[in-house]
């Protein structure tokens, strides 16, 4: 009988060789199966066009320098705070976009104001020096804020906002709104607007036609909002800004079946924006009315309101204090007062993360005159207040110690 002979060291070396090779394409399989974080672009949207520029190209271009100067500092305040690392950035699932995004919609008013200034420049003949001065600086800062108000000139604005956000969440990304000045009108619009936080069902159930309610119940539709409401032809609204459901039964019926695909292109998901920052605001002032109960403002309102908290939204009001056009936006309300509340929407508020938090206290050492462009020139200053916003907000709206600050 002949035996083999038996090389131990031979072995061994193939058994780890293949033990090798099996655990670099394991290793290899982890490290592309490990899971990319999810980018979060801010997105900058400018405030009225300031009386010092005479024309707003030179204004665009300053804007987006501003923009590119605060950014770098956004950044580094939103990415070494612990309490935004966790609830935002939920420990590395989100990233920031070192690259921001400016929103600039100044030229959509152009041809109004330059025709105002032409009847500025006639008057001068006749006009004291100083009132001639003072009407110039309400052209041009007050006349985009009243302008982007009206809802024709705003359903304008917040549709290009909503090419730009849909563009980024093309790409899987998501996206944080800063609006700056009359550009709060805007984030709070496209919220109103876009949200996608009215069920169908439930609006249509207020129509006195018993026709509109068994279509509405027959149907099974998404959460949508106002605008693929509108665009659908389902909802009418009237002079007064109120939105009522159309009692045409036929037309009806044959547009709820639309709803669905109007919901995809005219509304953003719940999960696309996870962020607003208002800064500079004048917000309650021009939109007074949210707190008339009887109106469809004040229900839009309680409904965005709503989302926010069940979706992990933050929505923020920054001001400075000396600011004379930074208005606080609301009473910091906590969950709980909330949901005790006479709301008509407090017995719906599900568990969440959002929350919303007005600080209008910031301290900047500036006049009354020049504070409220302040923020583009104190971005470390501003940021550290926006920071400050989040930590406060949140501790405040859940009954929390704030451990931050």
């Amino acid at each position: 009988m002949q035996f083999v002979k038996f090389n131990g060291s031979g072995f061994m070396k193939r058994v780890l060789t293949i033990f090798l090779a099996g655990w670099l394409l394991l290793s290899a399989n982890t490290v592309a199966c490990a899971k990319e974080p999810t980018t979060v672009t801010f997105i900058y949207i400018n405030g009225s066009n300031d009386f010092s520029y005479d024309n707003r190209l030179k204004f665009k271009e300053d804007f987006e320098q501003k923009v590119q100067k605060m950014h770098p500092q956004m950044l580094k305040g939103f990415e070494e705070d612990e309490l935004i690392k966790e609830k935002f950035l939920k420990n590395g699932e989100y990233k920031i976009n070192p690259e921001p995004i400016v929103f600039y919609w100044g030229e959509k008013s152009l041809a109004e104001v330059e025709k105002i200034d032409k009847d500025l420049l006639a008057a001068k003949k006749y006009t004291p020096r100083i009132a001639q001065k003072v009407r110039s600086v309400f052209t041009h800062c007050l006349h985009d804020a009243i302008w982007v108000q009206k809802y024709p000139n705003m359903s304008v604005v917040i549709d290009d906002l909503q090419k730009v956000v849909r563009n980024e969440t093309a790409k899987g990304n998501k996206v944080v709104l800063f609006g700056y000045s009359a550009g709060s009108f805007i984030t709070y619009q496209y919220f109103l607007n876009k949200f996608t936080s009215i069920i169908p069902k439930e609006l249509a159930s207020q129509s006195p036609s018993e026709e509109i309610r068994e279509i509405a119940n027959k149907y099974q539709t998404q959460p949508t909002c106002l605008d693929a409401l509108i665009e659908a032809d389902l909802v009418k609204l009237n002079a007064n800004g109120n939105f009522n459901v159309s009692l045409n039964v036929e037309a009806f019926e044959k547009n709820y079946h639309k709803l669905d695909e109007k919901t995809k292109t005219a509304c953003f998901k719940s999960d696309e924006v996870k962020g607003v920052v208002n800064f500079a605001s004048p917000l309650i002032l021009f939109y007074s009315d949210i707190s008339d109960a009887s109106t469809s403002l004040n229900f839009l309102s309680q409904l965005m309101i709503k989302n926010i908290i069940e979706n992990d939204i933050f929505y923020l009001t920054v001001n400075y204090r000396n600011d004379p056009l930074g208005f606080p936006s609301s009473q910091n309300l906590t969950l709980k007062q909330l949901q005790n509340s006479k709301s008509i929407l407090a017995k719906y508020f599900k568990a969440g993360n959002g929350f919303f938090y007005n600080k209008s206290d910031i301290y900047v050492p500036r006049t009354f005159i020049s504070a409220h462009l302040a923020y583009w020139d104190t971005p470390k200053r501003f940021v550290k207040g926006v920071v400050r916003a989040y930590n406060d907000g949140y501790a405040n709206f859940y009954d929390l110690p704030n451990k931050n600050f």
